[in-house]
């Protein structure tokens, strides 16, 4: 992998502004150097949970599955080739000698298969190929791939510092936060979320109108704008004129949308009435999506496509022109939640515990365990509310929002739909060995087709044509706290290979009156919106927060913040 050093890091003190590097050793190509390896870094953080979606992705025997499951063998069998090596090392006898010879040849011949295949899936199965095994994007390509009205935020979060870029198609600036590194990041997020989730607290069935003069507990303005200075203000003369921005984050800002960020400096006291009124965010300045690596870029706007002619312009040669689009009669919605669960509802919100902390002892879910959850008070509601919006469409709710039903059932209603929704658990990857996910209405017994539980490998193998796949219950942080970014990523990637342009996820439970009313305009706006806009989604969930904050019993952002948009802005 390659690494941050020294050297590459101390081009960023050398000037912020800049083009794509011409020239080694100039500061713009090691600012170019240290972009590409920062996302090799990040990559590598989801590397084992990604790389294990691969292992269920394709199990019928065509072409892609079988090398996908050639390659997990190999994987499995060049890292048990690896330990063997580790253990022959630690004796000088000639028998070990000997033995460690063989392994290694044996590692070798392994290894050397396992690059084989994977450059036969990069050339053959571009998408699947990202969707497993990113690859970080130069600077130029990054550029090439971004539209005109667009910059791109990438963090990465240290233990020491943070790095951050700012790219534009013109434009590279870059900035060290010296005073920022993983665990201030942490607490400053912590901060933040408490004020959040606390007052998302009083309970989904509680309205806030009921709280008078005092709409939440108190949002620490100065820490907010303290993250902002440190993270965006450094960067943000490139995005001059840019009215959507592309966010690539690491460590505990993937639990913190970056809407909450505060553009200007808190004045009063932040418990005084009325002192969120006068606060400018950093939503109001741009139409704000994310991304779960730079290099999703280009699996959207390349391969991911549903024909040629939708491919960027900054894009390589074309091995195929995509999945073509096979849809006779759009339907307006898709949707399943409400799962019937016997745990106690959790005011607190809606955090679940890791995948691997649900799962049986082979690789499929344990239905007891699932079953213990949390059920969800909020959810029927808002699948109700979505239904009487939408007549024309298809919602399962409780008992007949099953896994089989996505899988199997409504497969036909799925690929027909414009926007999806999901209103349940989702679970974040816990272990290598455990995929992110989301929990659908248990059966009595766990099988290969229904065992409650939809992992990122099983949404990879969806047909979808949807605009949006919103996850409306699903917390990116895990239940012990840790950054559950990697568990966004592999959900957001299996969505995207499904053929999902963007996903909606919350970030926590919010009153049902608030969701309702930001889901609602936010369709709203998409549907008053032109589809050429290339920024349409990002917009629309923009004037779906900006309708919510409008109401001053919702000033507070843990009502208009909780949703992200994830992937393709328009």
């Amino acid at each position: 992998m390659k690494r941050l050093t020294a050297a590459v890091l101390a081009a960023g003190l050398l000037g912020l502004a800049g083009a794509a590097p011409a020239s080694p050793d100039t500061p713009e190509a090691l600012r170019a150097e240290a972009f590409e390896a920062a996302q090799w870094a990040i990559a590598s953080e989801a590397a084992d949970a990604l790389a294990r979606v691969s292992a269920r992705f394709a199990q019928c025997d065509d072409e892609l599955g079988l090398l996908a499951e050639e390659r997990e063998r190999l994987i499995v069998e060049r890292d048990r080739l690896e330990r063997e090596l580790e253990q022959h090392y630690a004796s000088g006898d000639d028998a070990d000698l000997q033995a460690r010879t063989r392994a290694r040849m044996a590692w070798e011949a392994a290894d050397g298969r396992l690059k084989a295949v994977d450059g036969e899936i990069e050339t053959r199965f571009p998408a699947w190929a990202e969707l497993t095994s990113p690859r970080a994007l130069s600077v130029r390509e990054t550029q090439g791939l971004l539209k005109d009205d667009e910059g791109l935020l990438l963090v990465m979060v240290n233990p020491e510092a943070t790095y951050v870029w700012g790219v534009t198609r013109d434009r590279i600036a870059w900035a060290r936060a010296e005073d920022l590194g993983a665990a201030a990041i942490t607490e400053a997020v912590n901060t933040l979320r408490r004020s959040l989730t606390a007052t998302a607290a009083r309970g989904p069935e509680v309205d806030p109108l009921l709280f008078a003069g005092n709409n939440g507990a108190t949002f620490d303005r100065g820490v907010s704008h303290w993250l902002y200075s440190e993270i965006v203000k450094p960067v943000e003369p490139v995005f001059d004129g840019k009215s959507t921005l592309i966010t690539v984050v690491t460590g505990a800002l993937t639990t913190l949308p970056l809407a909450v960020l505060s553009t200007n400096a808190p004045s009063g006291r932040d418990d005084a009435v009325g002192a969120l009124d006068d606060t400018q965010w950093l939503m109001d300045r741009y139409a704000l999506a994310t991304l779960p690596a730079v290099s999703s870029l280009k699996a959207l706007r390349c391969h991911l496509v549903a024909t040629a002619a939708d491919r960027s312009p900054g894009c390589p040669p074309a091995v195929s022109t995509g999945r073509p689009v096979r849809v006779a009669e759009r339907l307006p919605l898709v949707a399943f939640g409400a799962p019937v669960l016997t745990g106690a509802p959790d005011d607190g919100g809606r955090g679940s515990p890791s995948a691997d902390q649900v799962m049986g002892t082979g690789r499929l879910a344990d239905v007891a365990k699932l079953k213990a959850l949390p059920y969800l008070r909020g959810s029927r509601l808002e699948l109700e509310t979505l239904k009487s919006r939408y007549p024309d469409s298809v919602v399962r709710i409780g008992a007949e929002a099953t896994e089989r039903s996505v899988r199997a059932l409504d497969a036909p209603a799925l690929e027909r739909a414009r926007f999806v929704v999901f209103s349940t658990h989702g679970l974040m990857a816990g272990s290598a060995a455990s995929e992110p996910g989301l929990v659908l209405t248990p059966p009595d017994e766990a099988t290969e087709a229904d065992d409650g539980y939809l992992s990122a490998s099983e949404a990879a193998q969806l047909k979808l044509n949807a605009e949006f796949v919103v996850l409306s219950a699903c917390n990116t942080a895990a239940s012990d706290g840790r950054p559950g970014g990697e568990g966004l990523s592999g959900l957001a990637r299996a969505f995207f290979y499904a053929g999902a342009r963007s996903m909606m996820v919350s970030h926590w439970e919010v009153s049902d009156a608030a969701t309702t009313k930001l889901i609602t305009e936010t369709f709203a706006s998409l549907d008053a919106r032109q589809a050429t806009d290339p920024g349409v989604r990002a917009r629309a969930l923009q004037a779906g927060m900006r309708a919510v904050r409008a109401e001053r019993r919702w000033a507070h952002p843990a009502y208009w913040a909780a949703f992200t948009l994830v992937g393709e802005p328009g």
